[in-house]
């Protein structure tokens, strides 16, 4: 599968399901995320969010995608949430539905995320095994 094709299951799914894990307790919520060309993911989140917190103390996070043909995409990564004006523009102008939540890139509450990933894989519907998906260079 390309990443192209995967690209097109994560628009399809709406919203993945961002996997943390602090104190060995696992933490899930469903978010909305865009994929950039290179396979990065970008969200935002309000910066008194308690997720914030847990991703400061650990950014190795997950995030499952399933469309409506039960395909399934798992990223693993890294988060990082230290996206400046410049990223959170481009994440405004790429998912214009943030503007609900943050009316410009210079909102104070405004936290932009990226998830830099370190594998990448999925499946078909049913009992099958997971496929990797190879990964660009990053920047």
């Amino acid at each position: 599968m390309s990443l192209q094709t995967v690209r097109a299951i994560i628009e399809s799914a709406g919203y993945g399901v961002l996997a943390t894990s602090v104190d060995g307790q696992p933490r899930v919520r469903p978010m909305a995320f865009v994929m950039l060309e290179d396979g990065r993911l970008w969200s935002s989140t309000f910066r008194q969010s308690g997720k914030v917190g847990e991703l400061g103390q650990n950014g190795r996070v997950e995030v499952c995608f399933v469309d409506a043909d039960k395909v399934q995409v798992r990223i693993e990564g890294i988060l990082d949430m230290t996206g400046g004006p410049d990223a959170r523009r481009r994440l405004l102008e790429l998912n214009p539905k943030v503007r609900k939540h943050f009316p410009d890139e210079h909102d104070e509450k405004f936290v932009h995320l990226e998830v830099v990933p370190t594998r990448i894989r999925w499946k078909p519907t049913g009992f099958n095994e997971y496929n990797e998906v190879a990964i660009p260079a990053q920047r």
